[in-house]
């Protein structure tokens, strides 16, 4: 009986170390699985990741050349974003040129040029500020899941057509006619109507010996930018008096960059 007993427990034990055994080669394999999928997770999200801030490394890599254009605009070529940007130029006279032709921003060809292939551009302008834009960075990987990064890009010149700080000498001691070249090209004065769109000439006041008196203002100077201003803007303010004066109103102007000059008074000799 007693021997009986022993072999039968040396059985028991020898088919629970098989099942032992079995459970852990299963575990083995299945952590093993695990592993693998949790790496390979990891490592494509490791690869998304790393194009993405490539991407937003590229994409800022041009700001600095927006930052300094005086205009621009974003134009689509199928499913690519470009923007189109005119430079302002220093000129010797104290205010900016603007080039005929615009340069431009490429955020998909300076992508693949830097490697970066799986990576979706969208560029907007932010509708809270104009000189704003949003550049809007997507990835998404075999699994289906989506990566994003947003870009901003600000225009730090208002092109403000408005004179230089030190006006050329012109004399206003009785009536005459005086021309000042802006700082920035203009489009109209401002308001325009609904009707009309442009506006270059119109009327304003001076004043001297405690009185006002009437002045007209016409903008000249005729420069034309095309999709800017394929008309033509105007890179001189001319100013007639009809009497002397000590000030002169200033009216409110209409920049490339749809930024409004604000009306002002300036003292003259």
């Amino acid at each position: 009986m007693n021997h009986s007993l022993r072999g039968m427990t040396l059985m028991e034990l020898i088919f629970a170390m098989l099942l032992l055994g079995i459970i852990m080669i299963t575990v083995a394999f299945s952590s093993s699985a695990v592993i693998s999928a949790v790496k390979n997770r990891v490592d494509a999200s490791s690869d998304y990741v790393l194009a993405m801030n490539k991407a937003e490394s590229v994409v800022y890599a041009q700001s600095s050349y927006f930052a300094d254009s005086a205009t621009f605009n974003i134009a689509y070529t199928g499913t690519r974003a470009i923007i189109k940007y005119w430079e302002a130029i220093p000129t010797a006279t104290g205010g900016y040129s603007i080039p005929q032709i615009s340069s431009t921003i490429d955020f998909n060809a300076e992508m693949e040029k830097a490697g970066v292939s799986n990576v979706t551009v969208t560029v907007t302008t932010s509708t809270s500020d104009p000189n704003i834009v949003i550049v809007n960075l997507t990835s998404v990987d075999k699994t289906g899941r989506r990566y994003e990064n947003t870009a901003i890009l600000k225009k730090l010149i208002n092109a403000a057509p408005l004179l230089p700080a030190n006006l050329p000498s012109c004399s206003f001691e009785g009536p005459t006619m005086c021309t000042f070249t802006l700082l920035f090209p203009a489009v109209s004065f401002f308001p325009t109507t609904s009707t009309t769109s442009v506006i270059t000439t119109t009327t304003g006041s001076t004043f001297s010996e405690g009185k006002l008196s009437p002045a007209t203002y016409s903008l000249t100077g005729t420069q034309t930018i095309p999709s800017i201003c394929p008309n033509g803007c105007y890179t001189s303010l001319s100013i007639q008096t009809s009497t002397s004066a000590t000030l002169i109103q200033i009216p409110k102007m209409k920049g490339l960059d749809s930024t409004v000059s604000d009306e002002v008074w300036v003292k003259v000799h």
